[in-house]
């Protein structure tokens, strides 16, 4: 381009590039406008999905067996501590008691010190440098996330 010019002619009439010009901001309205309709679709979408009024009239049998489900998990919760505290009365304690010295009397061998097997020593000892490998992995990763952003560090 020379000094002084203000476009390119590639050897068209003035009409083609402005026609051209109208195809393509036409196309550009038509998909902002079909991409308009899915975005508000997807809205509409997640509004009804967080929604749980609506989720239960449409869905009640799911509704149903979450319901049952966290009662029985707060149900076992319950009773876990109902036993637990059963236990530490004096009573059931003396009773335990009775049993570990009826038991250490019938059989003392299996009271004193019980000798693993040689494969139950090598699987033990595997087993430990497993997971004390894994953690030391984990912990690895998980400072040096912390120093490659800043943004995790523990503030003071």
């Amino acid at each position: 381009m020379g000094e002084g010019t203000n476009r390119v002619s590639a050897g068209r009439t003035d009409g083609e590039p402005r026609k051209m010009t109208r195809e393509i901001e036409s196309e550009i309205t038509e998909v902002r406008t079909r991409l308009d309709r899915g975005l508000a679709e997807l809205d509409r979408r997640r509004h009804e999905l967080t929604d749980v009024r609506l989720q239960v009239r449409r869905h009640p049998m799911v509704a149903v067996a979450a319901g049952a489900t966290v009662l029985l998990l707060i149900g076992g919760v319950a009773y876990a501590i109902y036993a637990s505290r059963q236990r530490q009365k004096p009573l059931p304690k003396a009773a335990r008691l009775r049993e570990a010295l009826s038991r250490m009397v019938e059989n003392p061998k299996k009271v004193a010190k019980s000798d693993l097997t040689v494969p139950e020593k090598i699987l033990a000892a595997a087993g430990t440098a497993a997971a004390t490998m894994l953690t030391k992995k984990l912990l690895e990763r998980a400072f040096s996330a912390m120093t490659e952003r800043p943004d995790l560090t523990p503030s003071r």
